[in-house]
């Protein structure tokens, strides 16, 4: 007999509404704001990030600013390549609740994309306050310190991910790359077998390898454009 048979069903999941149809409620009904928090939601599921974004803003005019609205706002700004939206959201998120980690956070991967390292690792610091075992926030500061071409600091950033069981793959990637930048091939190798065994560890390393130099000759702006890509190195918040 099958086990499951006796426990109780759960109710059937709606499924997911068409992207036009969320468009046209929340166009007839504009202050209706679980219509246009949907919006946001779908908008933002299929990578729309502008239009997810304007959805977004239209829940918090309707219904107010909370922290955590205002990072998710400015996260969507980020996406959608919009840096100065993206700053006015976390420094609003950052008003109204000076110690959130997330608002610190976006503003520094925001200074970042603007080419303002200094700015960046000001607020990273404050992130880190805050949240010090965030490895989303740790990689992204090691990455900007990386492209700062200041290896020693960016190496301390994120070490712990060399011996920490919990560190993310993209921890340790990005470790592995600055440990690349500086030199230290075998290191490199040893780390990446956490995610690729023996003859694709050593493939990958070389990769690695090749775009350290590249890094080490590239310009501040051919550098800044990585973080437009968060997919390669950067995680936004």
């Amino acid at each position: 007999p099958n086990p499951l048979a006796a426990r109780p069903q759960a109710a059937a999941v709606p499924a997911p509404q068409p992207i036009d149809a969320l468009r046209a409620a929340a166009q007839a009904s504009p202050q209706d704001r679980f219509a246009q928090a949907r919006l946001a939601d779908a908008a933002e599921a299929a990578g729309f990030h502008a239009e997810a974004s304007a959805a977004l803003q239209r829940v918090i005019d309707i219904d107010g600013s909370t922290p955590e609205r205002l990072v998710r706002l400015g996260t969507m700004h980020l996406r959608a390549g919009n840096l100065a939206a993206g700053e006015a959201a976390f420094a609003g998120a950052r008003a109204l609740a000076p110690r959130h980690a997330g608002a610190a956070a976006g503003l520094a991967l925001t200074f970042d994309m603007a080419g303002d390292t200094a700015r960046a690792q000001e607020a990273y610091r404050q992130a880190r306050t805050v949240a010090p075992n965030d490895w989303t926030i740790r990689s992204n500061q090691a990455v900007s310190l990386l492209l700062a071409k200041r290896l020693p600091e960016a190496e301390r950033t994120l070490a712990p991910a060399e011996r920490e069981a919990d560190a993310p793959q993209r921890a340790r990637h990005n470790l592995a790359l600055i440990l690349a930048a500086r030199g230290e091939h075998a290191r490199v190798v040893r780390l990446l077998r956490r995610d690729a065994a023996g003859t694709d560890a050593e493939a990958l390393a070389l990769e690695f390898r090749s775009f350290a130099e590249w890094l080490a000759t590239a310009s501040e702006a051919e550098a800044s454009a990585l973080l437009l890509q968060p997919a390669t190195l950067r995680a936004i918040p």
